[in-house]
């Protein structure tokens, strides 16, 4: 590809730029790509880290303000405390998950907007729980588009739950051989 500035030498770099909501892609070649970065300036990464870090200690801060208790938690089993799970952002062991459950929920909550699983299992989209999450998933928005009277797309949702159930009588139960 050659380069969009000169339109003489190949582009080895894909500069994307976002400007008013509109993005921007241009091919650049090094030497052009060199000129473009005395356009941009400096960026200073200290003031960028310093400007994470604030929002990490207001999430934080957050936390204490909603579980004050939570600084006081120890896990029975291994000994953790939730302040070191926040400083490393590890639990010890499966006790942690108990032991630290209200606090977690509730971080849980605020990052991914609820506490159960909804993305991709191991081992693919054939297996027996992944199958049921879908059709649960489908339940919900049939329920919505029913209540929204938009029929079409409560027809075709009622459609594709029917054929993921006949998928699921054809899975064998786990633990099952199929023969």
């Amino acid at each position: 590809m050659i380069c969009d500035e000169c339109g003489v030498r190949d582009a080895t770099i894909k500069l994307m730029t976002i400007s008013g909501g509109e993005k921007r892609e241009r091919h650049l070649c090094t030497e052009c790509m060199a000129k473009a970065k005395k356009q941009f300036g400096t960026l200073d990464l200290s003031s960028l880290a310093g400007l994470i870090g604030g929002l990490l200690q207001a999430v934080k801060q957050q936390d204490d303000d909603e579980h004050p208790e939570a600084l006081d938690l120890i896990c029975a089993d291994c000994g953790q405390t939730y302040e070191e799970f926040r400083e490393t952002g590890f639990l010890g062991c499966p006790g942690c998950y108990g032991a630290f459950r209200a606090p977690l929920e509730t971080m849980l909550k605020r990052i991914h907007g609820h506490t159960r699983h909804s993305g991709r299992l191991p081992g693919g989209s054939s297996s027996d729980l992944s199958i049921r999450l879908e059709i649960e998933r489908l339940k919900q928005r049939l329920g919505r588009a029913i209540a929204d009277e938009a029929y079409e797309e409560a027809a075709r949702l009622r459609d594709q739950i029917r054929a993921l159930k006949g998928k699921l009588e054809a899975v064998p139960a786990a633990g099952e051989v199929e023969t």
